[in-house]
């Protein structure tokens, strides 16, 4: 399972890696800081689920990205804000699999993934 968690702070990264890792030990989780580097990684590993900040640098065009990016993979929208966000809820109904509180608790951090991959 190849995962790619895209967030400009490193201890968000950090710490939804050390989650997907409970799940899934032998996932290999890829870290990008902007989104230049998103649209770079994502031509070259072939990606069951990215994780995505809303606010990154270069987040501009992520609603373009998610709109494409949804008809090859999972996704899901990570950020500060709540889901009640205008752009959160723009991301969902672009296709986005799930939005993910960055203060959410471990046990929704997981469940979140758990969720993403149990639909079709």
């Amino acid at each position: 399972m190849n995962i790619l968690i895209a967030d400009d702070i490193k201890i968000y990264r950090l710490a939804v890696k050390s989650y997907i890792h409970k799940l899934w030990p032998d996932a290999v989780v890829y870290e990008a800081s902007n989104m230049d580097a998103v649209v770079e990684d994502v031509f070259d590993v072939e990606y069951d689920l990215l994780i995505l900040d809303i606010n990154m640098p270069g987040s501009d065009q992520l609603e373009d990205f998610v709109s494409q990016a949804v008809k090859y993979t999972k996704v899901i929208i990570f950020s500060e804000y709540n889901h009640d966000n205008p752009r959160a809820k723009k991301l969902i109904d672009l296709g986005a699999d799930a939005f993910l509180s960055k203060s959410a608790l471990e046990e929704e951090v997981i469940s979140t993934l758990l969720f993403v991959f149990s639909e079709n």
